[in-house]
């Protein structure tokens, strides 16, 4: 094995684990939020498929604004009675927010 193939091996692992911390401390957050705003975005793939996701805009408690992007499936299945207003909760350890039902 020569030096080239040895630091690329070693450039992919180093990567690796700084993505794999980031995803961690993006999962570890916890918020609660309101909805402001559900964009639906659909993308056209070089192939000609087309991607839908959703990006639903929110307000946290102590008014930080920021978005999160949901795909087509999850959405469609978890979130279809996402409305305006809605109340989201962020829990540590979890992916993506549930909807609080009162």
């Amino acid at each position: 094995m020569d030096i080239n193939t040895l630091y690329g091996i070693l450039l992919a692992i180093g990567l690796s684990m700084i993505i794999m911390f980031f995803q961690n401390l993006k999962r570890k957050k916890t918020w609660n939020g309101t909805v402001t705003k559900i964009k639906k975005i659909e993308d056209i793939d070089d192939d000609g498929f087309s991607n839908i996701h959703y990006r639903i805009y929110y307000s946290t408690d102590d008014g930080k604004k920021d978005n999160i992007d949901l795909p087509d499936r999850l959405y469609e299945s978890d979130f279809s009675d996402l409305e305006v207003r809605s109340i989201l909760i962020k829990e540590s350890g979890k992916d993506y927010p549930k909807i609080f039902r009162a």
